[in-house]
């Protein structure tokens, strides 16, 4: 059965949701400001002309790490560590990030709870249409993707206001300490099962390049500015969790990853290094009302819920997916403390059922004294802090839990 529902979202795609919710102001709740300068009205809607971009594009002196836990995250880690035991942590991750409008809904929340995302951004939607033949993926047609364009996410807007706009948001994200990541380029899936190292370092060259060099290659007038960098590309995840890790992860780590977000795995299972890198699998999780278990990403939940427009069925469907992951949750508190990493997509099937089962679990999770809400490069280089002996002892659970 779970084989069947993994196969099924092998078709995975990035819808997009209006959301008209505004951020202002960042601060970390219940801590110090993170951020003094961002293009706050970008994110609320206003300031859309192009000349715009020049406005708030410098990285401020103050500009939060995506490395740096929260203070709020800082609190629940050092609890925790004074108490004997590891923190518990959740990694809160969405795959195709490229939708100014979802982020405005998760960065409020991210100022809301102290936590931090990590944003996998698919990079086709860096490319405008008319220049598709820019990209050459492996062993596949010049300009090919299984996602189409980036002028999918138009709806009334252009691609060229949608790239400006995306591009607002990723600025803004980065400066309150969120993670942006590469979810590769043009969605491709089983066919990469194939793929060599070389196709792979071929693959986020391409990926870089055009996170990099959005001007040129989409020969912009006026460019876009942007704090972003080489330096803030950590790790990725695979579209649908394929291709070869064991040739996957050498060509990541040649491209400077520290970590991998691209396999499924076992629920209190810590996390272990492998060619060099940190691999952060989703779980498998039990499912609330179901006997089966299910990955923990919002697809998967999806596909074992169906499709409706029925706002009370889509309020179950919420619901359930709601104490799967907080049941989740509250058994690895009580339990090996390993971390809890959730896959989800800048869409809203059913109704948004799984955005608002994700909020629900966020606002209750982050409140927890010891769980830290972070980015995965975050848990990275706490990680590489602990020495494996002590992982050892916590995946063995010898520690008192609270």
């Amino acid at each position: 059965m779970l084989l069947l529902l993994f196969g099924m979202a092998l078709v995975i795609v990035g819808g997009a949701m209006a959301w008209n919710r505004g951020v202002a102001g960042v601060t970390a709740t219940g801590g110090a400001k993170l951020v003094q300068q961002a293009d706050a009205a970008s994110l609320s809607g206003a300031g859309d002309s192009a000349a715009s971009d020049e406005s708030a594009k410098s990285a401020p002196a103050d500009s939060w790490p995506d490395w740096k836990p929260t203070p709020q995250a800082q609190k629940a880690i050092d609890t925790a560590m004074a108490n004997g035991r590891p923190p518990q942590f959740l990694v809160a991750s969405f795959d195709g990030a490229a939708d100014i409008r979802m982020y405005r809904r998760w960065l409020a929340l991210a100022e809301e709870t102290g936590a931090r995302f990590t944003f996998f951004v698919t990079g086709i939607y860096m490319l405008l249409p008319e220049f598709k033949n820019a990209y050459q993926p492996p062993r596949m047609s010049r300009g090919f993707s299984n996602l189409g364009g980036y002028a999918e996410l138009g709806g009334n807007r252009s691609a060229r206001q949608n790239l400006r706009d995306n591009w607002r948001a990723f600025d803004r994200a980065r400066m309150m300490g969120n993670e942006i990541a590469s979810h590769y380029v043009s969605h491709i899936c089983e066919q990469s099962d194939a793929w060599s190292k070389a196709d792979w370092v071929s693959e986020q060259s391409q990926w870089e390049q055009l996170m990099l060099d959005v001007n040129t290659v989409n020969r912009l007038d006026p460019p876009i500015s942007s704090i972003i960098t080489k330096d803030d590309f950590h790790g990725g995840r695979t579209p649908c969790l394929n291709g070869n890790k064991d040739l996957l992860f050498p060509a990541m780590k040649s491209m400077g990853f520290e970590y991998d977000s691209s396999e499924t795995g076992i629920l209190g299972q810590w996390p272990v290094r492998k060619h060099g890198l940190w691999s952060f699998p989703l779980p498998t999780i039990p499912r609330a009302g179901s006997k089966y278990d299910t990955l923990a990403m919002d697809f998967n939940f999806y596909v074992n819920h169906g499709k409706t427009r029925n706002p009370a069925q889509a309020a179950k469907f919420a619901d359930l997916t709601y104490r799967s992951y907080i049941g989740a949750l509250r058994g690895l508190y009580q339990g090996t403390r390993a971390p809890l990493v959730i896959g989800s997509h800048f869409a809203s099937w059913n109704l948004d059922a799984y955005n608002t089962a994700l909020d629900k679990t966020l606002r209750e999770a982050c409140a927890m004294p010891e769980v830290a809400c972070v980015t995965s490069i975050t848990l990275a280089r706490w990680l590489d802090q602990q020495s494996p002996a002590k992982i050892a002892k916590w995946q063995a659970g010898s520690f008192k839990t609270g």
